[in-house]
């Protein structure tokens, strides 16, 4: 009997043991999890990783939003092929056009018609980049446009990466600069200002490059050609009567040339006459006067003295 009530109170006090383990489990896995973000003793809370606030990101995480399309840098270029019955007269239609939407005409060649070859006319235009559509429209207004090419180059990331190189630039030339002024010895004095003349030179090429860059995508090039839409001058094979009027027209060139250089030879013509005309005379009057010498001197003889004594 004893046996059996301490069996039985050894079952009771270990379900006892077991029953209170488990539930004390229960609520230690039940419980609300504490917030990482807080300290367990001090209560501030602890800065996330990553640095969110030091960075300048969002709430959750994500770089901020930037709009791209609003510092997109394009530079457009182009030509366009037209033809018109009168490309001379066109082609001024087509600088007026250019410079009543404030562009400009950087180049202008342009041909009369010959026998040979019709008349043509080419332009090189810059508009700005917001006038570029206008413009278009404003040449098929003029004459038809065979050909149209249109292109465009982005440089967006160029134009800022000069936009940092410019920054970072001028900024250590400033702080060159403040070195110069408080350089405590001549050789600092020296080394500074070789290091200011080098990025003062580095700078002003930075910036040379980018005011070109602003410029080609401020203004856009545009390549216009202007052709004849009739083509004069011979066609076919040449004939005889086409070669017997070409060779009397260049009969008449070539006696036009010759009398135009006589012309310009008889003044030195008669000079040099005059002088050969006076050293004829010349040698004239020389020649005859040599056969009177001679003359002359076969009348007198000289006698011979051992002759004249033989005879004696």
């Amino acid at each position: 009997m004893t046996r059996r009530l301490l069996s039985v109170a050894g079952i009771v006090i270990a379900g006892t043991v077991l029953l209170t383990g488990c539930g004390a489990f229960g609520v230690s896995s039940s419980s609300p999890a504490v917030d990482p973000g807080v300290g367990p003793d001090t209560g501030w809370e602890m800065p996330e990783e990553g640095g969110a606030e030091s960075d300048g990101s969002d709430a959750s995480g994500g770089a901020p939003q930037v709009s791209v399309d609003e510092d997109r840098a394009v530079i457009i270029s182009g030509s366009v092929s037209m033809r018109a019955g009168d490309p001379l007269r066109i082609a001024d239609a087509v600088s007026d056009a250019a410079q009543a939407r404030g562009g400009t005409i950087d180049r202008r060649a342009e041909g009369a018609s010959t026998d040979f070859e019709p008349a043509w006319a080419s332009l090189t235009v810059r508009v700005p980049a917001a006038e570029v559509d206008g413009l278009l429209d404003a040449l098929r207004g003029l004459a038809e446009v065979t050909t149209l090419d249109l292109g465009e180059q982005v440089v967006t990331n160029e134009v800022r990466d000069l936009e940092v190189r410019v920054a970072a630039s001028r900024a250590s030339v400033e702080r060159l600069t403040e070195l110069l002024e408080t350089a405590a010895d001549t050789e600092t004095l020296l080394e500074v200002e070789a290091q200011l003349t080098q990025r003062t030179s580095e700078l002003e090429s930075l910036l040379s490059q980018q005011r070109s860059l602003e410029e080609l995508v401020a203004m856009s090039t545009i390549e216009v050609q202007i052709r004849s839409t009739g083509v004069e001058g011979p066609t076919g094979t040449p004939s005889f009567w086409d070669g017997l009027v070409a060779g009397w027209q260049g009969f008449l060139v070539w006696g036009a040339t010759f009398l135009f250089g006589l012309g310009q030879a008889v003044p030195a013509l008669v000079i040099l006459a005059i002088v050969g005309l006076l050293a004829w005379l010349l040698i004239r009057r020389i020649v005859r006067r040599m056969p009177s010498r001679a003359a002359s001197v076969q009348a007198d003889p000289v006698g011979n003295p051992v002759a004249s004594r033989s005879t004696e």
